[in-house]
């Protein structure tokens, strides 16, 4: 076992944010092979710089696949991955809107099992006005870190924005892996 800093990682938005596209794009450049599908699994994924990391990945907000069958935050870790807790990296997607409880929840939980608890919202930008506001409750929050993934709104009818949200992903897991390493 090495030093290492342990992150549990919220990445913060309500639906249709690209959340899922995005996190594809980072089990992608973490090189596992199974980037296309989304599954629930612990990962060995490895940094820019060749470091392994130990993740277990959550591929979908909480609240649209895990809430309603486990109740709970801590009874979705343990039923999903019971050594989550020995884990180096912990990625959990969340809604933001009615979800302070489940917020808290995460904070919480990750923070009992000894994570550095980082919320990293997904915000439309581009046009007026932005959703933050959506954000002011959750950012309020006793969080280690807040990171913010400007994500530039475009026209609805532009049906090709994963070139942008896999850009997004890719670079959310270059700050995760400089995250781990300080």
């Amino acid at each position: 076992m090495r030093i290492c800093r342990r992150l549990f990682v919220v990445v913060l938005a309500d639906g249709d944010h690209g959340k899922t596209t995005m996190l594809k794009a980072l089990v992608s450049q973490g090189g596992d092979p199974q980037f296309d599908r989304l599954r629930m699994a612990p990962r060995e994924l490895v940094s820019p710089w060749g470091r392994p990391i130990d993740a277990y990945l959550f591929g979908r907000s909480y609240q649209e696949t895990r809430k309603r069958k486990h109740r709970s935050v801590l009874a979705t870790l343990d039923a999903s991955d019971p050594s989550w807790r020995q884990r180096e990296l912990i990625i959990f997607p969340s809604h933001v809107s009615g979800a302070s409880a489940d917020i808290d929840e995460m904070i919480d939980v990750g923070h009992r099992a000894g994570f550095d608890i980082i919320c990293a919202s997904v915000i439309f930008t581009g046009q007026e006005p932005d959703d933050r506001t959506i954000f002011s409750g959750a950012w309020a929050k006793p969080w280690d870190e807040r990171w913010t993934i400007p994500n530039q709104r475009r026209n609805p009818k532009d049906d090709d924005l994963v070139p942008q949200l896999n850009a997004l992903g890719c670079d959310l897991w270059t700050w995760i892996c400089q995250a781990l390493a300080s």
